[in-house]
């Protein structure tokens, strides 16, 4: 979590502030002649940056175990270009069809740097073929988990974001759920960021007893009728059917949604108006 979130304040809006990352020695260096130029250098060579320093603060048996967290955000900044791209024909929070491997050769392969990452994550292969606006809402989601279980850190179980923080966290989860559910490798990848929540909330509440009331106050993430589902750890691989995961941006489903999200129903969008889904092509590389 600490090194997304550091790599999260290199950002203003869509773009990378480069001033910030060429005072930086080391995210830098991963930049060709030891210089970022443009908004998709400085992307590459964060990335580069907090994976090489994950890898070197965990165990070699761990190095796969949270890949998909670098996908997510890797997803969350290609989804801001891809937004940049279309201009004012932009409909945000509709499920558009690219995919993050399509984003990723449109707006970042040509940008090389010094440590080719893209190819670190071969194992989880699959997951590239996620769609982009899923993936960056996966993103939001893991954000909320970091901002809580930084926050606790900081402020202890006396925080009063905590009970904040974990209802924005339950109320991402629903939104997710009931979005992606029929989709077995979007559902496993839900579940994954469930259990990197449910460890810090059993952390918490073991580390304070019966001090803070933190068994409420950290909320379980459930469906929205409470039915708890089972986290999913370790080593996970994606495999996106497309009768059940590449149709669910084009089905019209008219779910219960909870608020704080801007992720919108499959083609159900605010006040109930339904969406024209795009054609059925993909974006173009």
């Amino acid at each position: 979590c600490e090194f997304l979130i550091e790599a999260d304040g290199y950002f203003k809006g869509k773009n990378v502030k480069m001033n910030e990352i060429n005072k930086h020695t080391t995210i830098k260096s991963y930049c060709s002649n030891g210089d970022c130029k443009t908004n998709a250098d400085g992307i590459n060579a964060l990335t580069a940056y907090i994976i090489m320093l994950f890898k070197d603060s965990i165990k070699s048996d761990e190095y796969n175990d949270y890949d998909e967290c670098f996908l997510m955000w890797l997803s969350d900044k290609l989804l801001k270009m891809y937004y940049d791209s279309r201009g004012k024909n932009v409909r945000k929070g509709f499920v558009y069809l690219i995919t993050l491997n399509q984003a990723y050769e449109k707006y970042l392969k040509k940008n090389k740097v010094k440590l080719d990452y893209w190819d670190l994550f071969g194992h989880i292969n699959g997951l590239k073929d996620a769609n982009l606006i899923y993936m960056a809402e996966f993103y939001k989601l893991l954000n909320i988990i970091c901002k809580t279980i930084t926050d606790y850190k900081d402020n202890g179980g006396e925080s009063k974001n905590l009970i904040t923080n974990s209802k924005n966290c339950l109320i991402q989860y629903i939104t997710l759920y009931m979005n992606i559910s029929e989709c077995k490798s979007y559902l496993k990848l839900l579940n994954k960021l469930k259990g990197i929540y449910d460890d810090f909330r059993n952390y918490a509440i073991e580390e304070n007893g019966s001090k803070n009331n933190l068994a409420t106050n950290l909320k379980k993430l459930t469906k929205a009728n409470g039915e708890e589902m089972n986290a999913v750890r370790g080593f996970i691989s994606y495999k996106f059917s497309k009768k059940k995961c590449n149709s669910l941006d084009k089905k019209n489903t008219n779910p219960k949604k909870p608020d704080k999200s801007s992720l919108q129903p499959s083609n159900q969008q605010k006040g109930g108006q339904k969406e024209t889904p795009p054609p059925q092509k993909s974006e173009t590389k």
